[in-house]
């Protein structure tokens, strides 16, 4: 039998310093090579990553586009190639990613057995700074505030099982090339952050299901203070507007504004105390500008077309705590995580459309 094509698509940012790493590990891949092939997005303005393939293989797609599409939309515009190659499955890695030799096969193994799966997710490990292996995702989580964070990060690395998760994680993950067709790839101008939970929760209204496959595993370099780049922050709470904005059920957005009101002050307060307020006061910049409310209302209509589930099915999928650690504060822990924990418990049961 003639195993499944997969697209294994890379977006890369002055990223060639983790290309051996990562290259090497996609050689070592057990997949049958004929049936995988690998496209680049270079967002680099100087075509790094282009010159870096040119000088060390034959046979790689490399899409220049001359300008930073953000992670977003590189990876759009690969899935976009992917697709029209006519790939059974498309896979993205980030950059500073390496893959163990059996992570093709295993994520193509369990959306095989799985055909309601639209997405699934290897085990994330990461190093700490002590040289211990931990995990980075065993699935991400999904805030009903509509922050979306790895989940399980910082646990000790252990056999997990084939599971349901929230959301398979951008920094990599399988989609089904048919799931993808029905309700899109990445969202370009989300440009980078949140663009993983955004398709995520798009597969899951339209009836599709994730899981993760622990037995394909991603070690990924991760560092939560890397870029410095403040900007960062922007598109963190922009597009997780945006998310809550288009995807819940007008009902449910009433349901919730309180919390959502109450939220704000204390994301504000939290910019200003992490010197990041300038980019946090930019968000409502770009939600009072009548370019940004054309995007949003085109953006709700399309994604309530794909709804096929309720939002009490999404209900279940909700997390109430903050867990991932950079974020878990003693303050959030102790304070708000049982104030809003407090608050879903009570209107969950109200969410019955």
């Amino acid at each position: 039998m003639t195993a499944p094509s997969v697209a294994v698509v890379l977006v890369t940012f002055h990223g060639t310093k983790y290309l051996d790493a990562l290259w090497a590990s996609l050689q070592a891949q057990r997949y049958p090579r004929e049936r995988w092939q690998l496209i680049v997005v270079d967002n680099s303005p100087d075509g790094s990553a282009a010159r870096w393939f040119d000088e060390r293989t034959t046979g790689i797609r490399v899409i220049v586009p001359g300008q930073n599409l953000g992670y977003a939309g590189g990876n759009a515009l690969a899935m976009d190639a992917a697709l029209a190659r006519g790939a059974d499955y498309v896979v993205v890695v980030t950059q500073d990613t390496s893959l163990e030799p059996d992570f093709l096969g295993a994520l193509v193994d369990v959306a095989e057995a799985h055909p309601e799966a639209g997405a699934v997710q290897p085990k994330l490990l990461r190093r700490e700074a002590s040289g211990r292996t931990v995990l980075h995702s065993r699935g991400n989580e999904l805030h009903y505030l509509g922050v979306g964070f790895v989940g399980g990060d910082g646990e000790p690395d252990r056999p997990l099982d084939v599971a349901p998760i929230a959301y398979a994680s951008g920094a990599g993950a399988l989609y089904r090339a048919s799931a993808l067709r029905q309700v899109g790839t990445f969202d370009a101008a989300m440009f980078m952050y949140h663009e993983d939970s955004d398709l995520g929760w798009r597969l899951r209204l339209a009836g599709w299901d994730a899981l993760l496959a622990p037995a394909a595993v991603l070690h990924h370099d991760y560092d939560f203070a890397r870029p410095s780049w403040k900007r960062k922050f922007y598109y963190v709470e922009r597009n997780r507007l945006v998310n809550v904005l288009t995807h819940y059920h007008l009902a449910t957005l009433l349901v919730l504004a309180p919390a959502l009101v109450l939220f704000e002050p204390i994301g504000l307060l939290y910019a200003a105390r992490s010197g990041w307020l300038a980019e946090r006061l930019a968000v409502y910049g770009f939600f009072a500008r009548p370019a940004s409310w054309r995007y949003l209302a085109a953006k709700r209509r399309a994604v309530q077309a794909l709804r096929r589930r309720r939002d009490r099915d999404l209900v279940p999928f909700l997390s109430a705590h903050f867990r991932f650690g950079p974020v878990a504060t003693p303050a959030v822990r102790v304070v708000l995580d049982p104030l809003f924990s407090a608050y879903f418990r009570v209107v969950k049961r109200l969410i019955v459309w």
